[in-house]
């Protein structure tokens, strides 16, 4: 699971930012239909207090959780600026505990699911 353009990371918010992929170029329509829904930008609203409950960026909760999943094998990271990096080799220091794994994975399921028959 990416951390969708960023939007697990909290960086984006309502209403549209006026910079960034969301802003311009004709790839905004694409991100926007994609990943500008309510309940998307509910996930990650509460993403984002997950992560100052627990005192870390939200880009490194992303990544710890991910890396918490059993099933994935290798997470993918990427960064166009140094602080993104470091948030995201934090995560290799941070164990989740068995609560808040459950707590993520709950309030990300519809976001996981998309728009798949359930």
């Amino acid at each position: 699971m990416s951390l969708s353009s960023r939007n697990r990371t909290g960086k984006y918010h309502h209403p549209f930012p006026a910079e960034g992929r969301f802003a311009f170029g004709t790839t905004a329509k694409l991100y926007t239909d994609r990943y500008w829904h309510d309940r998307e930008l509910n996930a990650v609203n509460a993403f984002v207090k997950n992560s100052r409950g627990v005192g870390v960026q939200p880009a490194t909760l992303a990544v710890a959780w991910v890396m918490a999943n059993p099933v994935i094998t290798a997470t993918i990271i990427g960064a166009s600026k140094p602080d993104q990096l470091d948030a995201s080799l934090a995560a290799a220091e941070l164990k989740l505990d068995s609560s808040l794994k459950a707590r993520l994975d709950e309030l990300t399921h519809e976001c996981r699911m998309g728009d798949a028959p359930r």
